[in-house]
Order: structure tokens, then C-alpha cells, then sequence
């Protein structure tokens, strides 16, 4: 027999632009950008850590 149990939710990690690649990601505990990887002119993975990581997002003016 199943029973439901309720089951925490994890929050909601917060999200920010990348001045780099300028596309959105999970930001670190620190409020830095996470891991990800870099983005050529026409949009393919680089396969290499983007210059961006670990620097402070960007935000839009009135993204807010």
C-alpha cells in the first residue's frame, strides 16, 4: 500500500544574466553566476568554462 507522504520542496535558486554570453543562469550561494560553458557568435557551446562564471550577474534596468 502507497501512502503520500508531503515532501519538501526546494526553493526556487535565483537566476542572472551572464555579461559574456548575456544568457540567464543559476546563480551560486554567493549570488555569483554558476558553472557554464562559453557561447560562440552563432550560438554553439564553446565546450570550455565561459569567462563569466563566478563574476556578478547582470541585470536589465527594471528587470526587478
Amino acid at each position: 500500500m502507497k501512502t503520500t507522504t508531503a515532501r519538501a520542496v526546494a526553493p526556487v535558486k535565483q537566476r542572472g544574466e551572464c555579461q559574456r554570453c548575456g544568457l540567464s543562469f543559476q546563480l551560486t550561494r554567493a549570488g555569483r553566476l554558476g558553472h557554464h560553458h562559453g557561447i560562440t557568435p552563432s550560438g554553439f557551446s564553446t565546450g570550455r568554462r565561459c569567462p563569466g562564471v563566478g563574476q556578478i550577474p547582470f541585470f536589465a534596468v527594471d528587470a526587478w
